[in-house]
């Protein structure tokens, strides 16, 4: 299954990317995430860097940082473990300039596996919830 959610900030790209490259910086700009720490003696912006999230309804995600690139302004993850019944999950977030009026353009999708009767909570749950709400959360932090 594949979500996808994207947006437009009113702010450069290379703004927007500065935030979302920071693994462990969920805390600053989403109203979802209240901890978020690096577990594995990496920096954060390092392959393979093991994030622990812990969420407002007290909810764990263990995740990978699986790619990062600055040149393509984009960073993959994975989900190792948490509440939502999904396997195989790798999320990408891409961050495109839009030079014609220095804002930028953002998406966050996901691709991952989960039962029949799961898909359409999920759909809901990783696209509404999270890529989606994820995106306006940090689109309010930015242009603030």
């Amino acid at each position: 299954m594949k979500v996808f959610a994207s947006i437009v900030v009113e702010a450069p790209a290379e703004k927007v990317w500065a935030v979302v490259r920071d693994f462990i910086g969920l805390t600053k700009w989403s109203n979802v995430v209240s901890t978020a720490r690096i577990t594995n003696d990496m920096a954060a912006d390092q392959l393979g860097a093991v994030r622990h999230l812990e969420i407002g309804d007290g909810g764990v995600f263990i995740e990978t940082l699986v790619a990062l690139s600055d040149e393509d302004m984009s960073l993959q993850y994975d989900i190792v473990d948490g509440p939502i019944p999904v396997s195989n999950y790798i999320a990408t977030m891409r961050v495109y300039p839009i030079t014609a009026s220095n804002t930028t353009y953002m998406t966050w999708s996901a691709t991952f596996d989960t039962t029949d009767d799961q898909r359409e909570l999920m759909r809901s749950v990783v696209g509404d919830q999270i890529c989606a709400a994820g995106l306006q959360s940090l689109k309010a932090y930015i242009e603030t």
